[in-house]
């Protein structure tokens, strides 16, 4: 029996999608091949995928904001750009989440709801991408992906609360997503991995005896502790299995890191290694944090003070400068938007089974407001194209967004942080 035949183009046998030729203690992963093609028809619809970005000085959002509601909305000042893919992006304007009215720190409960961020005895909750992650991240390599471009900022967080450190390199981002080490490279990965597990047993072990000795106060710290340890100890296994496979190529040359400053280059660059992980399946779900910069694109000879722009205090001047800002960040966004709309999935585009969300955790940086958060929703299989618009002085809460998410993601839950509906009023698919 020939090649072909037993591989089932003669014979229309449908090959699985990832087939593999066996023989001799290796295994050699197949291309595409027409006869996988029948297979691929039979299979299910391919996953969803979750992308949240979060903007740490929010928008101007009289330039962000149409006056008009619906889908006859005229683009304003920032959304102009994006209009090649109006028909893919929702605006959501005049939502907030109840009791969050903590300035900054409002960051740290955008994706979870939680109240009263500012409080010292605030103890966060899981954020939606992570409840994702539970649920299906197991199915990939990695089951999330937490990018930011700081190291101090974070805006996913575990079940116990616990803040997941985030990577800052785009460059080492796709070193570890897509670059093979030598044999002896990934046996050390390997022999690092195991070293980190009996690490962490040692370390849990003392800090249970720790625990029966300290106060209530501490042992909910060390309570933490625990989670965030068996967390980490989950992951390392699912590491240890999968650093003895191969990586998968992405078709596209490694990244390199924009330099000091240039967070809006580095934000973007941080989309494209998503993109790249998204496609090759390595994970279905990413966070991204952009914080603030110093230099943006447009202007690559300029310097500016970010922070004390968004404090603007509604100085025409100041505001004109932030808007440069502000508008390559949404530039960099409708890139994004526009690499998934180009990169096939199944028989439709990356795009269609990829929600995206850009916000943030103050509507008006420079006066420190929490409500009136600016939305943008892009992707999925909801009805786009318009300016969703809430009344700011009695909306639903943002919550409300964040489960009707979930379900589209296939995360079945009836109630997340402050949400009183499963859906969004005039969101729909």
């Amino acid at each position: 029996m020939s090649a072909i035949h037993r591989f089932g183009v003669l014979t229309r046998r449908a090959i699985p999608r990832r087939a593999l030729l066996k023989g001799t203690g290796v295994a050699l992963s197949l291309p595409l091949l027409d006869a996988m093609r029948p297979a691929l028809a039979a299979e299910t619809p391919p996953p969803m995928r979750f992308v949240g970005l979060l903007n740490y000085l929010s928008f101007h959002t009289p330039y962000l904001f149409p006056a008009e509601a619906g889908p006859d909305y005229k683009p304003t000042r920032y959304l102009e750009p994006l209009q090649p893919h109006r028909a893919d992006f929702t605006v959501i304007s005049g939502l907030n989440h109840p009791d969050v009215r903590d300035g900054h720190s409002s960051d740290k409960s955008f994706f979870t709801g939680a109240p009263h961020p500012a409080a010292p005895a605030f103890r966060n909750t899981i954020s939606l991408d992570q409840l994702a992650a539970e649920a299906f991240g197991r199915e990939t390599r990695y089951p999330s992906l937490n990018f930011s471009t700081s190291g101090a900022h974070s805006c996913s967080y575990l079940r116990s609360g616990v803040q997941m450190p985030p990577e800052t390199s785009p460059a080492r981002a796709y070193a570890r997503l897509f670059i093979d080490g030598s044999p002896e490279e990934v046996a050390q990965e390997v022999a690092r991995v195991r070293e980190g597990r009996s690490i962490l047993d040692r370390v849990a072990t003392a800090a249970d005896r720790l625990r029966r000795d300290v106060g209530a106060a501490d042992r909910d710290k060390l309570d933490q502790y625990f989670d965030s340890v068996r967390d980490l100890e989950t992951r390392m296994v699912r590491l240890e299995d999968y650093a003895k496979l191969p990586k998968p190529k992405p078709g596209e040359p490694p990244v390199k890191d924009p330099g000091p400053g240039e967070n809006t280059a580095r934000f973007g660059v941080m989309l494209d290694v998503a993109r790249l992980a998204l496609q090759t399946d390595l994970t279905r779900i990413v966070t991204l944090y952009f914080v603030e910069t110093s230099k943006t694109p447009s202007e690559p000879k300029a310097s500016f003070s970010h922070h004390e722009l968004s404090h603007h205090g509604k100085d025409a001047g100041k505001i004109e400068r932030l808007a440069v800002l502000e508008r390559d960040v949404l530039l960099e966004w409708g890139r994004f938007i526009g690499g998934l709309k180009e990169a096939p999935d199944g028989a439709g585009r990356l795009l269609d089974r990829t929600i995206s969300v850009m916000g943030a955790g103050m509507g008006n940086a420079s006066s420190h407001d929490s409500t009136n958060l600016p939305i943008l929703v892009a992707g999925g299989r909801f009805k786009h194209g318009s300016h969703l618009a809430h009344d700011p002085k009695s909306p639903p809460p943002v919550c409300n967004l964040w489960v009707q998410v979930l379900h589209e993601l296939g995360v079945e839950v009836p109630k997340f942080g402050s949400s009183t509906s499963e859906t969004l009023t005039g969101f729909s698919v």
